[in-house]
């Protein structure tokens, strides 16, 4: 018998783990030598159907994927409504450094720094998303939650290009969507046999001991950094509690299901092949 699976995929645990695989090329004449491989650089129809497999293997048991959902933030947090105390405290900290920093200032930059958090953010929705959503048939992104960031909380104030001031608010994360995911797990219970978690959140312990308790079978997937693999993004009571974890190297995740039509500049190919040579070479040692 075959049993019928669900992948339920934490988008920002997920990203987290996908932006370690960056690589670096040595040309001097490049201005962004170093690139992070993100949600559009991958196949995703070969890469979850992967997945099944691997805990095919690992089980003995016959999986059948029956959807894959992957879970991400619904909306930006709104601008808000800037407080004294902030204003001055920022002021306070910077204007040594910054003496041109004014109330007014402050505001305008905090401002034009979450103008483009929220086109990036809308963006990612509208471009990469929906893209990928569209090329993989089984799977459905979910809006849940809020993607928070804090405008007057500063991150780092420097000069940049023409001695302009360059402003960063804070990126606190992702709120609500992980309640969203465990929701969705079990509220789903009757119309699966086996779950797929790709994250690495200890949040999750408790919706997965009520899954287990209710006679399921349910998994724990990761990536891996290198050979010997390397785990960053895995609670080790997460991977405790699952009845199967299982993951991919740095090599079977990049030669398998990265997706070199996806607009990696050419030197930064150059940079990842040379990589993968490399972790052929580990691991046939």
């Amino acid at each position: 018998m075959s049993l019928r699976t669900v992948i339920f995929v934490d988008g920002q645990n997920f990203k987290s783990n996908l932006q370690e695989f960056s690589y670096r090329s040595d040309n001097p004449n490049v201005r962004y030598p170093e690139y992070r491989l993100d949600e559009k650089h991958f196949d995703w129809t070969r890469f979850f159907l992967g997945v099944v497999e691997k805990f095919n293997q690992a089980t003995h048991l016959d999986h059948t994927l029956i959807r894959a959902y992957w879970y991400t933030a619904e909306t930006i947090t709104p601008f808000p409504q800037a407080r004294d105390q902030w204003i001055q405290d920022i002021i306070t900290s910077y204007s040594g450094d910054f003496p041109e920093l004014s109330g007014d200032r402050i505001r305008d930059l905090a401002r034009v720094w979450w103008e483009r958090e929220r086109e990036s953010f809308q963006n990612t929705r509208s471009r990469i998303f929906e893209d990928i959503q569209r090329r993989t048939g089984f799977l459905e992104f979910q809006y849940t939650g809020q993607y928070v960031v804090r405008p007057f909380d500063v991150h780092r104030i420097y000069r940049g290009y023409s001695n302009q001031i360059v402003y960063q608010g804070r990126r606190v994360g992702e709120k609500g969507v992980d309640v969203g995911i465990a929701v969705d797990m079990i509220s789903k219970l009757s119309n699966y046999d086996a779950g797929i978690l790709i994250s690495g959140d200890a949040d999750y312990i408790p919706a997965v001991l009520h899954i287990k308790n209710q006679l399921k079978n349910f998994y724990q997937f990761s990536l891996a950094k290198g050979i010997p693999p390397q785990i960053r993004h895995l609670s080790p009571w997460l991977r405790g509690i699952v009845d199967s974890f299982q993951s991919f190297n740095e090599l079977e995740f990049v030669e398998q299901y990265l997706d070199r039509s996806s607009g990696i500049p050419p030197y930064i190919m150059d940079s990842i092949d040379a990589r993968l040579l490399e972790l052929n070479g580990m691991a046939g040692s």
